[in-house]
Order: structure tokens, then sequence, then C-alpha cells
């Protein structure tokens, strides 16, 4: 007698249902940060309308400013009325759907493109899966969590006592910006090997569609066609809190389908662990300057930051060359003046002051990301190869914290230099570049406390310091929103957010930087001996 092994049938559902919840159990902190922080942003912005604009005069003022000043159009959004709501949520929009289109491109990439680089993908291969229940199960979770996002946001807005239909349209605009920015990340996963790439690809070409979308808005007229051939652009069409048009979402869901599918072809036509576009094949032997460590960790973050030193130099230029003659224009408006004055800054540079403030944030999340990268080079295997030689764990590491360490500099560096370039463009004083630069690297510090917080927490509790990296900078971005609208004291948002520090409008003394800079120091002293006296791997 004998007998036939059968293989188990495939099945694809089951698979992916299977992957998408240990995404959710091993990403859950990256979920839990990324949704506080979107519903924050949101919410937040909508909170503070009241106290922003309370009178007609007010609401009036800003509108005019919208019109007067397209520059805040082209980095944040169109107002389609002069309510308080509407207003509140032109100024939601940009950063809102940012925030859930990153969060949702560092969501897919993790669970596909990471787990083919770690090698996890592939021991998973002999299971019955499905060849593509991977990148299911990570579009899956993204478009489920861009859901509960849409409805986190609309029930705050409604409690808060915003009209309930401009409430639910204004959350379908941020959970399908989630749609979006993760059908981007299921296309970029396919088309490189770099995790950091893919992530920096995606996260670029959403950024460039909404700059695509504001300079279409910014120029009005016959020009408001290019509103309508991006997704960024239907997402501000909805019009929340102003006649809303509910059909300009069927184009986000149709178009999301259609890049998820484009993923998936893709996904059939290359092999597991490689990406569609090739790899430059590097020379039969190595160079002399790629036998240190240190030279090594610079290798492997280099593209990284090339793609988001393109995506910083392209805003910065377009910030600069706009803004600068929009700015001198309005320069002695009253509320430009009293922008100035509570930032501490010339009437003239009050729009990019405000600019670069924010935009230190997503600096700040690429200086996470790349500290974080020592950590996955211990939990790869590919730390333990090195510290079987003659590197020791403090020197690996170390020169691992000195790249992450110098990418927000180098990046801050490169805002302020097209900035001043671009205002240079625009009004012809070349004194704009040093000046600008200077404001940009002042926030360097407080983004490397948050490095060095993510590096700690590697050396004492490297389980835990993805979450403990990516809290500390949540941390930052929802102080920020809370204290602007009211809901912490000040105090509070000095003792517990480093960036408070380097914002001029809060900044307690001169020496602030410094001090930070000190802070950091600090505390990347206790990861080096943190790390010193545990076990690697751990």
């Amino acid at each position: 007698m004998t007998t036939t092994a059968t293989r188990p049938r495939r099945r694809p559902a089951a698979g992916a249902l299977l992957l998408a919840r240990a995404v959710l159990r091993r990403d859950r902190v990256l979920l839990a940060v990324w949704s506080l922080s979107t519903v924050g942003i949101v919410l937040g912005g909508v909170a503070a309308a009241g106290t922003t604009y309370p009178t007609a005069s007010d609401r009036a003022a800003r509108w005019e400013q919208l019109q007067q000043v397209p520059v805040f159009v082209l980095f944040q959004g169109r107002a389609f009325a002069d309510t308080a709501e509407a207003l509140a949520a032109q100024q939601a929009f940009g950063a809102g759907t940012v925030c859930a289109a990153l969060g949702a491109v560092l969501l897919v990439v993790r669970a596909t493109r990471a787990e083919e680089a770690s090698g996890g993908r592939e021991l998973l291969g002999g299971l019955p899966l499905g060849r593509h229940a991977d990148l299911a199960a990570a579009l899956a979770v993204a478009l489920g969590s861009g859901v509960v996002i849409a409805v986190a946001v609309a029930v705050g807005l409604v409690a808060a006592g915003a009209p309930a239909a401009g409430s639910v349209a204004l959350a379908s605009v941020v959970g399908s910006a989630c749609w979006v920015g993760a059908a981007l990340a299921a296309v970029t996963a396919q088309l490189t090997t770099g995790t950091g790439a893919a992530a920096g690809l995606a996260l670029g070409l959403f950024y460039a569609m909404h700059l695509v979308r504001g300079l279409g808005a910014m120029a009005g007229g016959s020009a408001l066609w290019a509103t309508w051939v991006v997704p960024n652009g239907w997402l501000e069409n909805v019009r929340p809190f102003a006649d809303e048009r509910w059909w300009a979402l069927v184009p986000v869901a149709v178009w999301t389908g259609v890049v998820a599918a484009l993923a998936f072809a893709l996904a059939g036509r290359r092999d597991l662990g490689a990406g569609l576009l090739p790899d430059r094949a590097g020379p039969a032997r190595a160079s002399r300057s790629l036998r240190s460590v240190l030279a090594l960790a610079v290798r492997a973050e280099r593209t990284s930051l090339a793609l988001w030193s393109g995506a910083v130099a392209g805003v910065g230029l377009a910030m600069g060359y706009v803004g600068a003659g929009a700015m001198a224009e309005y320069a002695e408006a009253r509320w430009v003046r009293a922008l100035a004055a509570g930032l501490r800054a010339d009437p003239a540079d009050t729009f990019f002051v405000y600019a670069v403030l924010a935009l230190v944030f997503p600096i700040a999340a690429q200086a996470v990301l790349a500290v974080l990268r020592v950590r996955r080079e211990e939990a790869a295997g590919r730390g333990e190869l090195l510290l079987s030689g003659t590197v020791g764990r403090v020197r690996w590491a170390a020169a691992h914290l000195a790249v992450a360490l110098a990418c927000p500099a180098v990046l801050l560096a490169v805002l302020g230099v097209a900035v001043g370039a671009g205002s240079t463009l625009s009004t012809g004083s070349a004194a704009d570049v040093v000046r600008f630069t200077g404001l940009t690297l002042s926030l360097t510090p407080a983004v490397w406390v948050v490095v060095a917080v993510a590096f700690l927490a590697f050396g004492a509790l490297p389980r835990l310091c993805t979450a403990i990296g990516w809290a500390a900078l949540a941390v930052g971005v929802l102080a920020e929103i809370a204290v602007k609208t009211g809901t912490v004291p000040e105090a509070l948002f000095l003792l517990t957010s480093p960036f408070a520090h380097v914002n001029p409008y809060y900044r307690t003394t001169d020496a602030a930087p410094l001090l930070l800079a000190v802070l950091a120091l600090a505390l990347a002293c206790l990861g080096l001996w943190a790390l010193h006296r545990r076990d690697v791997p751990a």
C-alpha cells in the first residue's frame, strides 16, 4: 500500500488575512502613532477655528489673505467659504493629507519591501499563503486604517459641534489620502529594493501631486484644470463645509483600485527580493573608502538621503520663489506684522519661518528612519556578522548614529539653501541664502534630541526602540497642536517637546539650540553605554 503526499491548497484570502493580523500586531505602535497624529492635526485645526477666527471680521480678513497671498493655497489648500470651519479645513488639508499618506506609505513599505529585505518573506514563501498575500495584507491594513481614521475624524468633528455633512466630507478626504499613499507605496515597493528608496519615492510622488494641485489652484482661472488631473486635486474639490461635492471622491476610489491592480501586476513580473528597476552593478573590488564601518553606514543611507534631499530642494525652491514676491507685497499688512512679532522675524520672512517650522517634522521623520536602521541591521543579522570580526559594537552603532545625526543637518541645510535660492531668483538678494540657511540649521538640535531618544531606546530597550522613536516624534507634533489649540499649557509644551525650544515664538533663551545639542549628546552616550552592557542581538 502506498500513500501519496498532497500539498495543501493555497488559499490567498486566508493567507492575506493571516498576514494582516501579523501586520496589525507587529506595527500596532506605528498604527497608533500615525492615527493619533493624523486625527490630532485635523481635529486640532478645526477646534482652534473658534478662537482663531472668533468674529466675522476675522474670518473676512483670513479670506482676504487667501485671495491676496496665493502661496498659502500652494502649500495648504483652497478655501471655498469664509466660515470658521471652511477656513480651518483649508489649513488642515495640506498637513492632514500628507500625514495620512506618510503613515500609509511607511506601513505598506514595512509590510512588503522591508519583509523581503530582511528575509522574512522568503521564510513564509513555503507556506500556503498565496504569492501576493503580503501585498494584499499590507493594502488591507492600510485601507482599513484609512477608514478608521476617517470615522475618528468625523466623530470628533461632530462632537466638537461642526456641521455633520462637512465633518464627514473632511474625514473622507483625510481617509482617502491614506488610500492614495498606500496605492503609491504598493507600486514603488515593486520598483526598488531599498525600503528607504521605496518610501521616499512614494511620498515624493504624493507631495509632487499636492504641488501640481497647488500650482493650478494658485494660478486660478483657466489653470484650474490642473486641480483635476491628480488625486490630491480631487480631494480638495470635495469642498468640506462649503457645498460638498461628494462625487469627487469617486475618482479617488477608482484611481486607488487601478494603481493597486498595477502593483499586483508588477509584483508578478519580478523575482522575490528583487525590484523592477535594475540595480547598478558595482565594481568587482570595493574601494578602500568602504573599509570602515562609517563608510558602510553612509552607503546604506545615501539613496534615501538623496531622494529626500531632492524633494526638500524642490519644495524649498518653489516656496522661496513664490513666497518672496507675495510676502514682500503684503509685508506691511496688519496680520503679517502681528504674526512677525510673535515669531520674532522680519515681516517679509514671516511665511518662510512659519513654513520651515512645519517642514522640520517630516525631516525629523527621515532622521528617525535613519537611526532605526541600526536596529534593522541587528534584527536582520548583518550587524552580528560585522561584530564577529574586529569591529566593536560601540563603533558599529556610533557609525549609524553619526549618519542619523548628519541626515537632518544635511536636509535642513538643503532646505535653507533652496529657499534662499528661490528667494534670490525672485528678489535678487543673494544674502537670502545665508539668512535662511542659518534659520533652518538652528532647528537641527531639536531633531537630534528625537534621534538620541530613539538611539537610547535601541541601547536599553531594543525591542521597543521603534515604538519609542516614533512616539518621541509624535509627542512633539501633538504637543504643538495641543498648545496652539489651548488644550495644554505652554509650560507642558516646553517640557515635553524639543521643538518648542527652537520655535522663535516659544523659545525662552537664545542658548536653547546649544542646550538641546548637549542633551542629545548625553542621551546618545547613555545609549552607547546601554548597548555595551546588553547582548547582541537582543
